[in-house]
């Protein structure tokens, strides 16, 4: 089993990692999928969309979790049944999954220096930190930004001016960001690290 991060974070967070190295067929084998579920497979085009699909089925049998017990609110955003907060993500032949009874979410990307390319549609007032911006930094930002987004379930907003980041240590592994929009500020502890092939974020509200 591909597993290759499997990390406690807290007695109420945990979070997995795998690295898609098997077939389509060897990643169906191990889960059961009920008829809305091929559905969806289906639906997907590519053999590395219909992987990670079958990847994240995989986490979440894993974890426990029954696809009967995993819903989605008015947002699109999921959640478990139990009350528990479900965020996952995937990049190329990565998938990553976190759950915990506060508002969480995840973000991993393939390292590409492409990031620097579109850095003005999603970065803000961190275009003015001082130091250079190289592109681990810039995914680093952007695996934070959209770990946040996907805990606020709210498709209008703007990542350059709805949520903001501290200026990131890369010898560091933690920073405190904030969604701001309006009269609403939440903040988040925000963590990070940077693999060989890959970047991963995740973030806890409050």
């Amino acid at each position: 089993m591909p597993i290759i991060e499997d990390l406690t974070i807290s007695k109420d967070i945990r979070l997995i990692v795998w690295e898609i190295s098997e077939t389509i067929n060897d990643l169906k084998t191990e889960v059961m999928l009920s008829e809305d579920l091929l559905k969806l497979l289906h639906q997907r085009k590519s053999e590395i969309h219909k992987k990670q699909f079958l990847a994240i089925r995989n986490i979440l049998k894993e974890l426990s979790i029954d696809d009967q017990d995993l819903l989605y609110d008015e947002s699109g955003k999921p959640f478990i049944r139990d009350s528990q907060n479900i965020s996952f993500s995937h990049s190329d032949n990565y998938a990553a999954v976190i759950i915990g009874k506060q508002i969480v979410g995840i973000d991993i990307e393939i390292r590409r220096d492409r990031i620097l390319k579109i850095k003005e549609k999603f970065l803000g007032i961190e275009l003015n930190y001082p130091g250079d911006l190289n592109s681990d930094k810039a995914l680093i930002y952007w695996n934070i930004k959209e770990s946040i987004f996907k805990t606020v379930g709210n498709s209008g907003i703007d990542f350059r001016k709805n949520i903001l980041v501290l200026p990131l240590d890369l010898n560091n592994n933690y920073i405190k960001s904030w969604y701001l929009n309006d009269d609403q500020i939440d903040s988040y502890n925000s963590y990070y690290k940077i693999s060989k092939n890959y970047t991963l974020a995740y973030v806890i509200k409050g």
